[in-house]
């Protein structure tokens, strides 16, 4: 066999090396592509900085710490129901009482929630980030990631 052979055929077992993984990475982006988009349902805080979202993350933390604070301060205000008071009108009385402590507590209880809510939409944005990265870095990960390819 002529060297001319030989290195042809190098050549085309090269070329068809190249040829396998430029389709099998071709696959493996568009699978890690289309994992990601079916995640990307809805990402208000897509367009934030990296280090905005840690900063309103710590924010909403310290905002969370005062509003269960004052949960915890309506729940304190809420007193004792007594069953009669000896007069309608301190019963209206008690009774309107305890209809404004009870709007207080569930206004300080949907404050908790939505906190609560605001910093789990933050931390899967940030996880996300993390995950799949940013500009080239995330392409590169679409392209090799194989991690997930049997969790699917």
């Amino acid at each position: 066999m002529s060297d001319r052979s030989r290195a042809g055929n190098a050549t085309a077992g090269v070329i068809l090396l190249l040829l396998v993984v430029s389709g099998a990475g071709a696959w493996n982006y568009h699978r890690n592509l289309q994992i990601e988009r079916s995640a990307d349902s809805a990402r208000p805080y897509q367009s934030y900085a990296s280090a905005d979202l840690e900063a309103l993350r710590s924010a909403y933390a310290s905002e969370l710490e005062s509003v269960q604070a004052d949960l915890a301060h309506s729940k304190s205000r809420r007193g004792h129901v007594s069953r009669n008071k000896g007069s309608i009108a301190k019963n209206v009385e008690q009774f309107d009482q305890t209809a404004v402590a009870s709007s207080a507590i569930r206004r300080a209880a949907a404050s908790v929630a939505e906190r609560k809510s605001q910093i789990a939409e933050l931390e899967t944005e940030l996880e996300l980030r993390e995950r799949y990265g940013q500009g080239m870095a995330r392409h590169l990960k679409l392209l090799l990631k194989i991690d997930d390819l049997f969790a699917s």
